[in-house]
């Protein structure tokens, strides 16, 4: 397990708070639920040389830091998202809560997004060092192999 803080609006948390409880997960485990949600809405790469953005300042009554311990896949896959993206983890779940927690409200919020496994590949292609980032474990592993 990885263990890292993320820094939440309260008024965001309180959301976040109230819907774990309706639903009987923890806090930590809908804020999982909620960033996988993004993962599908990752279609390209943030623009080259931006930096990374981070939610807007507020006073410190505004924020509560927020410790978490992610699965070593999932904290993998949330830096992905970060460097995709180009916005801090706190920043993703902020938009994550916007754009999905009412569904999650209303839907049922099992395991449907729970991607397991976590494979990096390293391939040259004439001389130039590629990447392949796998979210989840390919079926036919050994033909990418």
């Amino acid at each position: 397990m990885m263990k890292t803080t993320l820094n939440i609006d309260v008024g965001i948390l309180k959301k976040i708070t109230s819907v774990a409880v309706s639903r009987g997960v923890s806090p930590s485990e809908l804020i999982v639920i909620l960033l996988k949600k993004l993962m599908n809405d990752v279609n390209n790469p943030g623009e080259f040389g931006r930096l990374v953005r981070y939610q807007e300042r507020k006073g410190p009554d505004d924020w509560h830091t927020f410790h978490i311990k992610y699965r070593i896949d999932d904290y993998e896959y949330f830096q992905d998202m970060r460097r995709l993206r180009k916005m801090s983890v706190s920043f993703l779940l902020a938009y994550a809560v916007k754009r999905y927690l009412n569904k999650v409200v209303k839907d049922n919020i099992g395991d449907n997004y729970h991607q397991k496994n976590y494979i990096i590949i390293k391939e040259l292609v004439d001389n130039i060092i590629c990447w392949k980032f796998y979210w989840g474990f390919p079926l036919h592993i050994e033909r990418i192999l």
